[in-house]
């Protein structure tokens, strides 16, 4: 039976929350005493109830056995061990009914042992649904929630499950060699161990598979990284049997916490609350404490239960983004939903923020452009080993489900970062008479960049015209069209037929010359035109000789009414 929760959050008035408090520690009193009087009524006492005590019909069970009883005794050889009174009771049915043929009779009584069949089916099928045995706790659960411009995760495992027995905190490692672990993540030690639930948990050393600081496995002193500048500010955090949660100062070594009697211990950076008090001061353990990030943080409360939060960070994005968390603001977060915490301690965090349900992650990985989850060394986790074979095919269902949550993180790491694809290119498959990228403000198109096998344009969704039009042979910017100037201009042989604005070098032979058989020349042309030439309303060009002469002067002529006039003399 779960226990009625006494921590509620400091925003309600004290003297209040006293009167609540006060009063659940009363129920749950109640409710214990109570339920302990039902073990002992299910458990102690074989015979609990009689089939005198039981009702059936309006009648004690035992006088309706009776009855049955004798008709059972008369359908077989007669009460009066003669062959009519076996005639006359076998065309009586269970409830004194005298059927006129004994097959009605059988029909009858058939039926009713079917209805009985059935209901106890459905009973048995209804406690195989409420077998406790199961693959995981149950009684673990989490809230969600939202501050500081990030998404966090609060699992909640408690000291005991239904039936009594101690939730079992443990420390993680995979691999045959404790002090040089395999490198995996949380979600495949899930998968080793079947656990219910699996956080990261320790800092270490990727390159040398090492764990920092003072590390103890299941009463075992690993070899681990001391060698370390940082660790000089952190503190070890030491798990007793019963899940008692405690924190040693760096100069303490995993010996001394040996002899006190703590047999597992983790590194990662050190306590934010200690005896029901907050102990952090800002830019204690690292200097990444006060810089947002995400975070594991682990805490427990005063009846021992104990608090796994993890936090997202490091995604930017108008509707995705995740800032992460200072400690200081972990701590907040934690009060808001918890009046009191007897202890808190900041794990290891950034990208190895890992917090695992039943096969499930629950808060979003930040490595490589949050796209995969970060492998590590060591684990906090909760488990029981399967007892059925039928919880294999559970944690399988659950495993897959949780792949699948694994392949859409991959999805949602780019979408996180779909400025940052890391390619040298983008490529769309699509192309035919249109294909375009549209960028978006919320749900309104601003601008658009499309292609067509011709030409590819530039839009503009505001102004409702095309900024930009490249074609084969010219260009377009806010239509109209862009001139041919280059520093090598072009040689053309007709004068007369050009299209585009622009400089050309216009030999002395070809048509249309200013200077014909006497020089080349430059000649720049301009038209008044919205488009292209076909539209203009008037077009002129000018003319400079290559020939160094006074008798050779700079010209010019214009275009109207379909045609050129002659070269005048400027």
């Amino acid at each position: 039976m779960t226990n009625l929760y006494e921590n509620l959050p400091y925003s309600l008035n004290n003297e209040f929350r006293g009167y609540l408090v006060s009063n659940f520690k009363t129920l749950n009193k109640d409710r214990q005493l109570v339920s302990e009087l039902v073990d002992n009524h299910k458990n102690q006492e074989v015979k609990a109830h009689t089939s005198k005590q039981i009702d059936h019909n309006g009648k004690p069970l035992n006088q309706t056995v009776d009855v049955l009883s004798g008709r059972i005794n008369n359908q077989i050889y007669g009460a009066s061990k003669n062959s009519s009174a076996e005639v006359k009771d076998i065309r009586v049915g269970m409830d004194g009914t005298v059927h006129d043929l004994a097959q009605d009779r059988l029909m009858k009584d058939f039926a009713k042992i079917d209805d009985v069949a059935t209901q106890a089916d459905n009973m048995a099928q209804k406690h195989e649904g409420q077998i406790k045995e199961s693959a995981y706790y149950n009684e673990i659960s989490y809230v969600s929630g939202r501050k500081f411009d990030t998404t966090y995760k609060i699992v909640h495992i408690p000291h005991r499950d239904s039936d009594g027995n101690l939730i079992k905190l443990r420390k993680g490692i995979s691999g045959s060699n404790p002090s040089k672990p395999d490198h995996i993540t949380a979600r495949d030690f899930a998968k080793q161990t079947s656990a219910t639930f699996v956080a990261n948990a320790s800092t270490g050393s990727g390159s040398q598979l090492k764990l920092h600081g003072q590390q103890i496995y299941n009463g075992q002193i690993l070899d681990s990284v001391k060698e370390y500048a940082p660790l000089k500010d952190r503190w070890t955090l030491a798990m007793a049997d019963d899940n008692t949660l405690t924190s040693f100062p760096p100069n303490i070594t995993a010996k001394e916490i040996k002899d006190k009697g703590y047999n597992n211990t983790f590194s990662g950076f050190g306590p934010l609350i200690m005896e029901g008090k907050k102990v952090y001061t800002e830019g204690d353990y690292s200097p990444n404490s006060e810089v947002s990030h995400p975070r594991t943080v682990i805490a427990q409360l005063p009846n021992k239960d104990i608090l796994i939060f993890t936090c997202d960070g490091r995604i930017t994005g108008s509707t995705l983004h995740q800032k992460g968390m200072t400690l200081n603001e972990v701590t907040e977060v934690l009060y808001s939903h918890y009046g009191d915490i007897e202890f808190a301690y900041n794990l290891d965090g950034g990208g190895s923020s890992s917090a695992v349900l039943r096969s499930r992650m629950l808060n979003k990985p930040s490595d490589n452009n949050n796209k995969s989850e970060r492998k590590l060394l060591d684990f906090i986790y909760v488990g029981k080993d399967p007892r059925q074979i039928r919880d294999k095919d559970i944690q399988k269902a659950y495993e897959d489900i949780g792949d699948l949550r694994n392949n859409f993180q991959f999805l949602y790491g780019l979408l996180t970062t779909w400025n940052e694809v890391n390619s040298n290119e983008l490529r769309i498959r699509n192309y035919n008479d249109y294909t375009g990228i549209v960028a978006m403000d919320g749900e309104n198109a601003k601008k658009k960049f499309y292609m067509q096998p011709n030409e590819f344009r530039f839009w503009d969704y505001d102004t409702s015209r095309t900024w930009l039009r490249v074609t084969e042979d010219a260009m377009q910017l806010h239509n109209r069209e862009l001139a041919d100037n280059f520093s090598a201009p072009r040689s053309v042989k007709d004068c007369n037929s050009l299209q585009r604005g622009g400089t050309y070098h216009v030999p002395k032979n070809a048509k249309g010359s200013p200077y014909p058989n006497a020089s080349s020349a430059i000649v720049t042309q301009y038209n008044v035109t919205y488009a292209s030439f076909d539209d203009a309303a008037t077009s002129f060009q000018t003319a400079v000789p290559f020939a160094r002469s006074q008798n050779y002067r700079m010209k010019r002529r214009t275009y109207a009414e379909g045609k050129w006039s002659q070269w005048y003399d400027v």
